[in-house]
């Protein structure tokens, strides 16, 4: 999830404030289309791709085309407003109480050294870093991933040198939602599908920015950071404040990173003459 943040903001240096809802959405739409459509597991992903390459097309051409050259902060408030639609949309396809994903992952457990891992949770573990490293070398070896790094300096000076802004920001919005879906199902196989996904969606802020909001590799290792504090506190700490640590400590954790690192661990330090 906090590659859906990562990947936006890196490619068109926005910040999206709509992750959580991607997410839920994500979550929902794939729980209905495997149980009130009644499709298998590769046709749903089929018809998820559908979706996605929709939704990031008419993201690009109804709501960050005209926001081309203006103030970030305008395409930030978008976010904002999509985040909202989003909302309302799952409330009014998906009301009531929560569902459950079909039973897709292994339910047994594996030991290594000692330690008791869910198979279902090491798969889900693996198939993101699959992910991880898939977009890793997309940015960094593909000359797509050059071009996009290239439109979020400076979008008018990347029109004038032939870059085609609007099919960039196209895919990066492919590429976010599709993060963001994959994230949401999985969570969804974890725990019943509620709105509170989206709320879980939101802790990939804190992972981002500890991270730093333009590295890949920062939204791996801040997202580990985080969930790591979650675990913790939640273990250790629980007993002593009667529970509510894991809402707290990834926060905690946020703030101690920035006091020491202002730009995230991995973040880029922009130097501006004045």
């Amino acid at each position: 999830m906090a590659l859906g943040i990562v990947v936006i903001c890196k490619a068109s240096g926005i910040f999206n404030l709509a992750v959580g809802e991607f997410v839920a959405f994500g979550c929902y739409l794939g729980w209905a289309l495997l149980i009130q459509v009644g499709l298998s597991l590769p046709v749903m992903i089929i018809m998820l791709f559908v979706v996605i390459t929709l939704l990031a097309f008419s993201v690009e051409r109804f709501f960050m085309r005209p926001l081309i050259g203006q103030p970030v902060l305008s395409a930030i408030m978008i976010t904002i407003a999509l985040m909202e639609i989003l909302a309302g949309v799952i409330t009014l396809l998906w009301p009531g109480i929560g569902r459950m994903y079909p039973p897709i992952l292994p339910a047994g457990t594996w030991s290594f050294w000692g330690v008791t891992i869910a198979q279902g949770r090491l798969i889900i573990f693996i198939v993101c870093m699959l992910v991880f490293g898939l977009f890793v070398v997309f940015f960094q070896r593909t000359r797509i991933g050059l071009v996009m790094r290239a439109a979020s300096e400076d979008q008018q000076l990347a029109q004038s040198g032939g870059v085609k802004v609007t099919r960039i920001t196209a895919v990066t919005w492919f590429i976010g939602i599709t993060t963001c879906f994959i994230g949401g199902i999985l969570l969804g196989m974890l725990q019943t599908v509620n709105p509170g996904i989206a709320g879980l969606g939101m802790k990939a802020y804190p992972a981002v920015i500890v991270g730093g909001l333009e590295s890949v590799p920062g939204a791996l290792l801040g997202g580990l950071l985080i969930g790591l504090s979650e675990s913790l506190g939640a273990g250790y700490l629980d007993k002593f404040v009667q529970g509510g640590m894991a809402e707290v400590m990834p926060f905690v954790v946020l703030m101690l990173v920035l006091i020491i690192k202002p730009y995230g661990l991995f973040g880029y330090k922009r130097i501006e003459r004045v």
